[in-house]
């Protein structure tokens, strides 16, 4: 029940600030609103007012707000297709800058009620390769091969997700201390995983649970329940241990002896190595610091998005990278459970996917509606409404097709 309510209200939130834009320009140039829909499908309620009708459908997968002359030819002084292509063009791009807005409203709420983790070093692990290479509390992270950084999202990106693919490249890390520029040279910094998360929530049991397919214990055989009573030669009594053990043994190859319905079983599992930290930085609550922050995240993780669409057709992307509605409730349950202010980060990223998602030049999506108003202003006339409408249908079509696709593929991940 709760992972319902929580998708709701993400969906509908993110959907509504959407279509709010669009709704709220257009009103502001003259245009007349036939309807103002939150969902898709068959219309659960809807109220009629000042000729404009405003409903709530079924599913909460979209939403569209219906214009006059938007779809066919209607000379009127109220009409979409009678407003300048500059007008026109607000009311298209005034959906997805709505999503952009909502992100940084709430990174603002979020930065207010936790503060904001900058780029300044606060403690450290002193065996981490971070330390050893010279770097201190207070130094002013500058930038991380040659990548300016500002907080703590940009760190995290640079130090763990870019370099997943290559741990022994040394990285560049340049730092302020005292008015003055420092470089470094820095190892990463790795550790052992096997993919395994404890059953317990106070992590006293060595009971354990295996939730990714692809990991390392998961191919060698290890499943949720399994108590895990032995790695190599160190006997296992709570995660801890388990921890620490594949820590401390830093080995290619560990004997895993799991205790399964009665039975006593062993693999041999092949760690996968991860970059790690072993540093966090300091909190800033400032009022500039925390909306600057917001606005700042919000352009970073659009620029993250641009870098997934280039990666994606590079062939870059990992399967299981992409997922569908299925996963995305999934994500909405999980964090769900962690809190309100988890759940509005995750909104916040939702509405900056769907914003940006939405200004993609894909037939049917307002991306190509701005671009079929840019050909119109360089030829100097219209596009005819049904050549359009034809291409935005054959765009609705494929997306629907692919909307499909990748639930299809959430569902096979799930089995």
């Amino acid at each position: 029940m709760v992972t319902f309510i929580a998708t709701i209200f993400v969906f509908s939130l993110v959907i509504l600030i959407h279509e709010f834009g669009h709704y709220k320009v257009a009103q502001s140039v003259g245009i007349k609103i036939e309807e103002f829909a939150i969902g898709m499908g068959p219309i659960i309620y809807k109220k009629i007012k000042n000729e404009t009708v405003y409903s709530i459908r079924l599913l909460p997968i979209g939403g569209f707000v219906r214009m006059e002359g938007e779809e066919e030819d209607v000379q009127s002084s109220t009409s979409y297709n009678c407003k300048t292509v500059w007008q026109r063009f607000k009311v298209i791009a005034a959906g997805p800058i709505m999503n952009f807005v909502l992100a940084i409203i709430i990174f603002i709420i979020i930065s207010f009620g936790f503060g904001v983790l900058g780029n300044t070093v606060n403690q450290m692990d002193e065996n981490s390769e971070i330390y050893k290479a010279g770097i201190r509390p207070n130094d002013k992270i500058v930038s991380i091969n040659g990548d300016k950084v500002y907080i703590w999202d940009e760190i995290i990106y640079d130090l763990l997700e870019k370099t997943s693919e290559n741990l022994e490249t040394p990285l560049d890390i340049k730092v302020e201390r005292d008015k003055e520029t420092l470089d470094f040279r820095v190892n990463q910094y790795t550790r052992n995983i096997i993919g395994i998360y404890s059953k317990s929530e106070q992590f006293e049991t060595s009971i354990v649970e295996t939730k990714d397919k692809q990991s390392p214990a998961y191919k060698a055989g290890i499943r949720t329940n399994d108590e895990i009573i032995k790695i190599n030669n160190i006997d296992i009594s709570n995660f801890e241990d388990i921890r620490l053990a594949i820590n401390a043994l830093n080995e290619d190859k560990l004997n895993i002896t799991v205790k399964r319905d009665g039975q006593e079983l062993k693999f041999e599992v092949v760690p996968k190595k991860v970059a790690q930290l072993g540093f966090n930085t300091h909190v800033e609550k400032s009022f500039i610091t925390t909306v600057a922050s917001s606005f700042y995240k919000t352009g970073y993780y659009i620029r993250l998005m641009f870098e997934f669409i280039g990666n994606l057709f590079g062939g870059h992307v990992k399967e299981g990278s992409v997922g569908g509605p299925i996963q995305i409730v999934s994500m909405i349950g999980e964090t769900s459970k962690l809190g309100i202010y988890p759940l509005l980060n995750l909104v916040a990223l939702l509405s900056i996917n769907l914003g940006f998602f939405n200004l993609l030049p894909i037939p049917a999506l307002d991306g190509s509606k701005l671009v079929f108003l840019i050909i119109e202003k360089i030829r100097g006339k219209k596009i005819p409404i049904e050549k359009e409408g034809f291409v935005h249908f054959v765009g609705f079509v494929l997306l629907i097709t692919l909307m499909i696709f990748v639930t299809y593929k959430d569902v096979v991940r799930l089995f």
